[in-house]
């Protein structure tokens, strides 16, 4: 016997079937602002069961505003005076509460001059007096292999990040002139910059900054190649001064560059300034850069070298990172970030 509406029945089926499995599929979530602190190891005490306690207060007060990822300080055992293992106890801590966790190195800051020019004083940068300077030169093939393998043996770690500050020379083009770094650059320009005149009307003199720049870019490619062959699910930040043409000129940060090729995940530029109008404008011309390959979470200073934060201003700010985008920001620092300006965003953006 044949039942002519099995068939109309079938059809149904076939019609239907699609229909509520396109409505069980869960749209993608959004992901939460990205809500940053930087952190310096002074906030905690020498004794490792005070610390512990010092951190679970201080990780549970910021996982009740939000914040979500802490860039860390002289994380390892080199960089601090404690004798346990501060990276540990900071992931721990930090991922009890939600929070990650991104241990901030640092190749151009400052360096103990003497403690230096014991171990390895062809890494530091030598003027054009041949004085040497209290930073390691960034042009040194080995300099870089130092700062990657120190990231790399972090890696051990269960960390969520690497992030990068002083990722430049030092101010004012305080570039090396030791004899290996400048017959580096003559193999490929035919002079020294020692040979030709020190300013833009000098093509080989251009080229020197440009050739700088490179280096401090070829550091960031080696890290983030390193991260790669890690298999480590890691993101790679940077710290950034605020305006990419000066930097690529003065520092040779070329951070236009990383952010164009997603050579990082997120910058940061530190537009640690009170004047609103400017905190909008550097910010705009940030994301510019960025397109669809690279984060931006502007840097909010509360308390810096350049300028002491308001409330009003500080809410002000926030809204501007958000009005423009940015899916999150990082404030500086936990030392300043104090119970004034979290109750502040608490009752006003941080609800």
């Amino acid at each position: 016997m044949r039942f002519p509406g099995r068939k109309l029945c079938y059809i149904s089926l076939l019609i239907i079937i699609p229909v509520m499995c396109t409505k069980c599929r869960q749209e993608p979530k959004s992901q939460p602002e990205f809500r940053g602190v930087w952190l310096h190891p002074g906030l905690f005490n020498q004794d490792k069961a005070r610390a512990a306690i010092q951190m679970d207060s201080l990780f549970s007060i910021y996982h009740d505003i939000g914040i979500n990822n802490l860039f860390c300080y002289n994380t390892t055992s080199d960089e601090n005076s404690f004798n346990w293992d501060y990276l540990d106890a900071l992931v721990r801590a930090g991922h009890e509460k939600g929070i990650k966790i991104h241990p901030v190195f640092y190749p151009g800051h400052d360096l103990n001059l003497e403690k230096e020019m014991a171990k390895n004083p062809t890494w530091l940068i030598r003027d054009m007096d041949g004085k040497y300077q209290p930073h390691f030169n960034l042009a040194n093939p080995d300099v870089r292999k130092y700062w990657v393998d120190k990231i790399l043996a972090t890696l051990k770690y269960e960390v969520d990040g690497i992030h990068l500050d002083y990722i430049r020379f030092p101010i004012t083009q305080m570039y090396s002139y030791d004899r290996t770094t400048c017959e580096a650059f003559k193999r490929e320009f035919q002079y020294s910059p020692i040979e030709v005149s020190h300013d833009c009307g000098s093509m080989i003199w251009c080229e020197w900054i440009k050739w700088n720049d490179k280096q401090v870019t070829q550091l960031v490619t080696e890290i983030r190649q390193a991260i790669k062959e890690s298999g480590k699910p890691v993101v790679l930040g940077a710290d950034v001064f605020p305006d990419i043409e000066t930097a690529k000129v003065l520092i040779a940060q070329d951070w236009g560059k990383w952010a164009e090729s997603g050579l990082v995940d997120f910058i940061c530029p530190m537009l640690y300034t009170n004047n609103t109008n400017l905190f909008k404008e550097y910010l705009g011309r940030a994301k510019n850069f960025s397109g669809n390959k690279c984060k931006i979470y502007p840097g909010i200073g509360i308390y810096t070298s350049h300028n002491k934060i308001t409330k009003e201003l500080l809410i002000n700010e926030v809204n501007i990172s958000r009005e423009l985008g940015t899916e999150g920001m990082v404030f500086f620092s936990g030392n300043s970030f104090n119970k004034e300006m979290r109750d502040t965003l608490k009752a006003t953006l941080f609800k």
